[in-house]
């Protein structure tokens, strides 16, 4: 590789703009292909000062590391993407997927590479888009990893998962069952408040009993209004790896249940709370 190796970023979106500003103000060059992408995404990539490759084909002739930044339900579809790209190419970067799959995605799109000789790096970020660089962290696991670190450690927070490909997916799931777990305890309780009439009275007990576990609902409860769905499937997934694994599975599925309850009833819909008291206040529309 280069000194400082060509960075194509795929794609530029909240976290992908985020990552790409610590990268480019670190001199990397960070590329990508806006090609058919929406009009935020174009507007993106020239406010962050991404290089524009045009078409998928053309970012992977020139890249020297692919960072997948999509989602979990897509990042197979990518992968199989930059796969024909890399058919037509010589070029053989390292690609590090870093879209919180499950265990089992990321040791299918590990062996998918691998009938190209591709290098993988399996990981997942750990906090929200703000908080890249100074506070978040991308945690990686596999027999590359070392390569990422020697990269990129001076740039990002990072946590070494281990050799195994999936234990990167199976930290960012767990570490999810806990936090994504307390919401779903204080959503639960929030209902049958609400049902009770006596929603205001034991928000504020919970507030001067519990401060710190409220305290640590500040970061995260009111951003379920916009990311709920998203929530559902991590949730899912967890449980999936979990019953593979034949290992006990019942607050993770319940999490998934309890979010999934939430959505359909339509209390966060159009709903973009400030703090956790909004957020909860919204459980009086529950009849």
């Amino acid at each position: 590789m280069k000194t400082q190796p060509v960075i194509a970023l795929l794609s530029p979106g909240d976290m992908g703009t985020q990552i790409a500003k610590a990268l480019i103000k670190n001199n990397f060059k960070v590329v990508t292909a806006g090609e058919g992408r929406s009009a935020k995404t174009l507007q993106n990539i020239q406010y962050t000062g991404i290089e524009d490759a045009g078409s998928l084909q053309n970012t992977i002739e020139q890249a020297d590391v692919i960072l997948s930044l999509t989602s979990p339900e897509g990042s197979i579809k990518l992968a199989e993407n930059i796969v024909s790209c890399l058919k037509n190419t010589s070029n053989r970067p390292l690609y590090v997927d870093l879209n919180s799959n499950t265990p089992a995605i990321a040791l299918s799109i590990e062996e998918l590479l691998l009938s190209m000789n591709i290098k993988f790096v399996n990981g997942a970020v750990m906090g929200a888009s703000k908080d890249i660089p100074e506070t978040g962290v991308l945690v990686i696991s596999g027999t590359h990893r070392q390569l990422f670190i020697d990269l990129f450690g001076k740039v990002f927070k990072i946590k070494n998962a281990g050799e195994k490909t999936e234990a990167a997916s199976a930290y960012k799931l767990l570490f999810s069952m806990v936090n994504k777990g307390i919401n779903a305890l204080f959503f639960e309780t929030m209902t049958a408040a609400a049902h009770f009439g006596i929603l205001d009275e034991l928000n504020e007990s919970l507030q001067n009993f519990l401060p710190g576990t409220y305290q640590d609902l500040l970061k995260t409860t009111p951003t379920y209004p916009q990311h709920i769905l998203r929530r559902i499937d991590e949730m899912k997934g967890l449980t999936e790896m979990l019953k593979s694994e034949n290992l006990p599975n019942i607050i993770a599925s319940g999490t998934a249940e309890t979010f999934e309850r939430i959505h359909q009833s339509n209390i966060f819909e159009n709903e973009k709370p400030k703090d956790v008291i909004e957020t909860f206040q919204n459980f009086k529309k529950i009849s």
